[in-house]
């Protein structure tokens, strides 16, 4: 199987949502890695803090990207597929588009021999 980067951009936050909503989605999120766990298709994953840092030839930046035109991460997923088609399924499935949320799918090259 290939290993496939779901970035979690966008959603609702959750300062704005019912405390209901909250233990809704967090009901669902919980369900959600469960079944890719069984399934043997977890990698990995971790919500994002908002605190961070751009980093470029030019300069470095202590702000990491909020704009929603640059794409703000708030969380990624790693995944295991056979194809691109089936991770892009895996991350259908996910809450965070319930949330209003969209996923960007890529798959992980694996390291060139040096």
């Amino acid at each position: 199987m290939k290993e496939y980067l779901l970035l979690l951009r966008a959603g609702r936050p959750i300062t704005s949502k019912t405390e209901a909503e909250n233990k809704a989605e967090m009901k669902a999120w919980g369900a959600y890695m469960e079944d890719l766990g069984k399934k043997g298709q977890l990698g990995g994953g971790l919500p994002l803090v908002s605190e961070g840092a751009v980093v470029s030839a030019k300069n470095t930046s202590n702000d990491p990207v909020k704009s929603a035109k640059e794409g703000i991460i708030g969380a990624y997923l790693i995944v295991k597929a056979d194809s691109l088609a089936k991770a892009t399924e895996i991350a259908k499935a996910c809450p965070h588009i319930d949330n209003e949320g969209n996923i960007e799918v890529r798959e992980m090259a694996p390291m060139p021999a040096m």
